[in-house]
């Protein structure tokens, strides 16, 4: 099994990241509940399932950094995993809850559940790409006897953490009290550095709650004017559309009207047409204009009746328009010959 870092900076990450995620703890239940909270099994400020986690995560998705999608899913599932086996090992050897889940929904018997599965890949995600880096390279300053004095340290302390820790939970801490008192100075230890970092979050909480309220009210001023704006543009394109139709409907109105005075006046100059007008018609237009009748050619007089007859009544009136044109040569018999043009 090839570990993805070498051994001693792989001990380095793992308290790193479990010293990281005692600290998110300690934020998280300091919002939530209100109070410092010593959280995880030991009494050391450490949580091992956070560097367990999240190193799990990074030996899984090495290969896969250029994909964020694979290395937010993968974080969730190797975190949660990881989880899952701590709570279930802490449960059944102690038969105690160091976290429960129960109240969450989608949750598996209370040791994981899908909302923290999603934290899990947050955080796993903005720890591969920011958190991680920064970790690489504060080790890379360190030399080697520096990493192996800071990790005979710590590696000890974390032993007699969990043998106190053990013993206090299976009620041997009596007969182990050499070791209850480091486990104790190490609680009292992490107690001071768990208070400091609450009494900041509460300061900060303390300071962000009135700004906090301040845009709360701010964005309800904002959703209501929003909604008053929007009832306000509705009521108004009513009213335009309403405007709208009736300037239509009186531009018909006027289009129709006008339509019928305009027929009213052709249709009384084409009927006070006689045959001398026709005939002065025909005198004045005797040149030939191209055309569509046979020949090739229609004279201008033919045209101007044409379309005072058909192309302008076919669609105002029914009746024909050429028995509205009385043209009966019998009625003036002062023409003897209209082709001709004698009189």
């Amino acid at each position: 099994m090839v570990l993805p870092y070498p051994l001693i900076d792989s001990l380095m990450m793992f308290f790193i990241y479990s010293f990281i995620g005692w600290i998110v703890e300690v934020i998280y239940y300091g919002i939530t509940e209100g109070h410092f909270v010593n959280r995880g099994f030991l009494a050391g400020p450490l949580c091992p399932v956070y560097g367990l986690g999240f190193y799990a995560a990074l030996w899984a998705l090495q290969s896969f950094k250029e994909n964020v999608a694979i290395v937010f899913f993968g974080s969730a599932i190797a975190c949660t995993t990881v989880e899952l086996i701590a709570g279930l090992i802490l449960y059944y050897s102690f038969h105690l809850r160091w976290w429960d889940y129960t109240e969450y929904k989608l949750n598996f018997k209370g040791f994981i559940c899908l909302r923290f599965t999603i934290y899990w890949g947050i955080a796993g995600t903005l720890g591969v790409y920011a958190l991680h880096p920064a970790v690489l390279n504060l080790i890379g300053v360190m030399n080697t006897p520096v990493k192996f004095s800071i990790l005979t340290f710590l590696s000890l302390i974390l032993v007699i953490d969990i043998i106190a820790s053990v013993a206090n939970t299976i009620g041997f801490a009596h007969k182990l009290q050499a070791f209850s008192k480091v486990s104790a100075t190490v609680r009292m230890t992490s107690d001071f550095i768990g208070g400091n970092i609450y009494d900041t979050v509460d300061t900060v909480m303390e300071v962000e709650g009135p700004i906090k309220e301040s845009y709360d009210s701010y964005r309800k001023l904002v959703t209501a004017h929003k909604a008053e704006e929007n009832e306000l543009a509705k009521k108004h394109r009513a009213e335009e559309r309403e405007y709208f139709q009736k300037f239509l409907a009186s531009g018909k109105d006027a289009a129709a009207i006008a339509r019928d005075s305009a027929s009213e006046k052709m249709f009384s100059v084409v009927k006070s047409f006689n045959v001398f007008d026709k005939r002065l018609l025909k005198v004045v237009n005797v040149g030939k204009i191209p055309g569509t009748v046979k020949g090739g050619v229609v004279s201008a007089y033919d045209k101007a009746l044409k379309a005072i007859r058909f192309d302008y009544f076919k669609s105002t009136i029914t009746k024909s328009p050429t028995k509205m044109i009385p043209e009966d040569p019998t009625t003036h018999p002062e023409i003897a010959d209209e082709s001709t043009g004698s009189v």
